[in-house]
């Protein structure tokens, strides 16, 4: 089953979920491929504010969408939103190994 990991610390600069509907939020902009954002629709998603923590956020991915993303320094490239089902009783925590440089463990 896959599983996506974000690390999703806090600040202005990092993209926090938001309920966009009663039920249903989204992650923010990150760099997930469209064939990994694919894999995880009906599985599970964890934020997380260090990679060696419990996540303080979890949910079912029930879709996504690409968007054009402009970063500090200019640059504007597709990211990726998740949607999802909110499971607020879930804190999975996870290893520190597998993480990539944009604070994101994808679990095949």
């Amino acid at each position: 089953m896959p599983i996506l990991h974000l690390l999703n610390q806090e600040g202005p600069d990092y993209p926090q979920p938001k309920e966009t509907t009663p039920g249903v939020m989204e992650s923010g902009h990150w760099r997930v491929s469209v064939d990994r954002a694919e894999a995880v629709i009906g599985h599970p998603i964890h934020f997380h504010r260090r990679k060696a923590e419990a996540a303080f956020l979890s949910g079912i991915v029930t879709g996504y969408r690409r968007e054009p993303y402009t970063t500090a320094k200019g640059n504007t490239a597709p990211r990726t939103i998740f949607i999802f089902r909110p499971q607020p009783d879930i804190h999975v925590a996870t290893d520190l190994t597998g993480w990539t440089l944009a604070g994101v463990k994808f679990i095949p």
